[in-house]
């Protein structure tokens, strides 16, 4: 089967890879560099139970891709013959008011059943675990069950895995249409050349607008986030820190992530100087010792969102072999691997994808 991949992110590269390592002849086409659009620009966590605020189907579909990553990124690593810092660093989210420690404590009641290891810390217990944090915390949730990646290196890993596996890795190709003929996709459109094939995958991350020239209207949009890079004097030890207001993300190289703003439905790169002045406060409020840290650099990057924060990830109906893998919001680093090879059991092999992610959610009518 040959199929083209429309996207260079961790979710069309770690999908091109799931395709290629099984046999399918794959072409991935990019139109900027590979990993430069929300997956380089990431935090890197994979924190399925701290970003959760309810049970549900997919908060059990975030587990097990968790469960199954460090197996995933083992064969990643491996076909791309580098390295990705993975840390095992754990979460810590943390209250500052009576009413954030009740939720807290809610939270407890059903994540535990997820995973036993979460607990409770009081004041004195989180002093203990995290003495560089600053006055005024109640108390803290600590996963230790989760990680984080560095975002960039991931991001590389995948394309270089890809590429090893057979998948034909196209940068700086946009593509300009799907070929769709008697209501199946048949290939892509790109500058002066047709790429034909047997299905198309696209996974193009916030932009809709290749599946709009193909009928399919999905209400995905963009949610903009800033994040500041520190490097702090002393390295700052222990768990990624989610506080009221954002978080930090201790780093494998020594440096501090701080973030992330949230601006919907804006589609420009500029990080802006007040985002980085409430950043900053942020920061220094949590870890006083961050003032003394140098400033390295600031970035933005847009969050692809559907209106439930859940992706579509499966086949679009009325379109026979048009697939997508979109949406995927704070998420993407979580699910690359998990989507990849659900999409290659699909689409080389029929197998359903969970109904929790099927695109059919939100496209009741497509044209041809």
């Amino acid at each position: 089967m040959r199929v083209v991949v429309v996207g260079g992110g961790v979710i069309g590269c770690s999908a091109a890879f799931a395709l290629a390592r099984r046999g399918a002849e794959v072409i991935l086409v990019e139109r900027g560099a590979v990993g430069s659009g929300a997956s380089g620009a990431a935090a890197g966590m994979l924190a399925p139970l701290s970003e959760s605020d309810t049970p549900g189907d997919f908060v059990d579909l975030c587990l097990a891709a968790l469960r199954g990553f460090e197996l995933w990124l083992e064969s990643v690593e491996e076909l791309a013959q580098m390295r990705v810092d993975l840390v095992r660093s754990g979460v810590l989210m943390l209250a500052s008011r009576p009413e954030q420690e009740r939720d807290l404590r809610a939270r407890l009641a059903w994540q535990r059943q997820s995973d036993p290891r979460i607990e409770f810390l009081d004041a004195t217990a989180l002093a203990r675990l995290a003495p560089h944090l600053g006055p005024g915390f109640a108390g803290a949730l600590l996963y230790p069950g989760e990680v984080q990646v560095d975002a960039r290196r991931y991001s590389l890993a995948l394309s270089r895995a890809a590429s090893a596996a057979g998948a034909h890795v196209r940068e700086g190709t946009p593509a300009t249409a799907i070929l769709i003929q008697d209501r199946r996709a048949v290939g892509v459109q790109i500058a002066g050349e047709r790429l034909m094939a047997d299905a198309v995958l696209v996974a193009s991350g916030s932009d809709a607008a290749l599946l709009r020239l193909a009928g399919v209207d999905l209400p995905l949009t963009s949610i903009k986030g800033e994040l500041v890079r520190l490097v702090p004097a002393a390295r700052l030890a222990g768990p990624i820190i989610f506080a009221p207001g954002g978080y930090l993300t201790p780093k494998a190289d020594g440096s501090v992530l701080v973030g992330a703003t949230q601006m919907p439905d804006r589609h420009d790169l500029a990080v802006g100087a007040g985002s980085i002045a409430t950043l900053l406060d942020f920061a220094f409020g949590v870890v006083p010792a961050l003032r003394e840290a140098r400033f390295a650099e600031a970035w933005a990057g847009l969050r692809p969102s559907l209106p439930d924060r859940i992706p579509a990830i499966g086949p679009v109906p009325q379109v026979d072999s048009l697939w997508m893998a979109v949406g995927h919001h704070r998420n993407g680093i979580l699910l690359a691997g998990w989507t990849g090879e659900q999409l290659a059991a699909a689409i080389l092999d029929q197998v359903p994808v969970p109904e929790v992610v099927a695109p059919g959610r939100f496209l009741d009518t497509v044209a041809g």
